[in-house]
């Protein structure tokens, strides 16, 4: 979008990621007043045919970056893919128009997962499924999200929800179609 700006927080360690995305966009706050400069965290402030504004979160465990890490991260996604409703209605106010499943972006009516996809859901990169391990990058949370509620939804939908046998096995089939 014109007049974008993307900026990178972390590594960080648990709730450490919403504190650092607070002290950046204070940061980022505080330079754009003393530049006379508007600042705006809504995802598309603007409308037209261009990207929104996004707050992609890459989110690991540990077992995800060790051998057999690829495993993990699928069943990780196929987690993410059963709770697609409650990230979307939890990733940011005015998210509906940016998430058009165009310019980059998924649909925010369907789940989608990809390697390497920047137009999915969830997005692999090339690297984490040739070393079979690494990250997922969460491309859905918008640029005013909550980066508390984001990281908390993360861990809670991979690490300890646990879906129904039923749905699980749906969600996989489906999922597999996807790739």
């Amino acid at each position: 979008m014109p007049g974008q700006w993307e900026f990178q927080v972390g590594p960080s360690v648990g709730i450490d990621a919403g504190d650092h995305v607070w002290c950046a966009r204070y940061l980022l706050e505080r330079i754009t007043e003393q530049a006379g400069v508007v600042l705006t965290l809504d995802p598309k402030p603007i409308e037209g045919d261009w990207n929104g504004a996004g707050c992609h979160t890459n989110y690991s465990t540990k077992s995800m970056r060790e051998e057999g890490g690829f495993e993990v991260i699928k069943k990780a996604i196929l987690n993410l893919s059963l709770r697609h409703k409650e990230h979307i209605s939890a990733y940011g106010e005015g998210n509906e128009r940016r998430l058009t499943g165009k310019h980059e972006t998924a649909s925010i009516d369907q789940f989608s997962w990809g390697v390497a996809n920047r137009g999915c859901s969830i997005r692999v990169g090339r690297d984490t499924e040739a070393k079979g391990k690494g990250y997922l990058e969460d491309r859905r949370p918008a640029s005013n999200m909550d980066p508390y509620i984001v990281t908390s939804l993360l861990a809670e939908t991979t690490l300890l929800w646990e879906p129904t046998l039923e749905a699980e096995a749906l969600a996989a089939q489906k999922l597999s179609l996807n790739v």
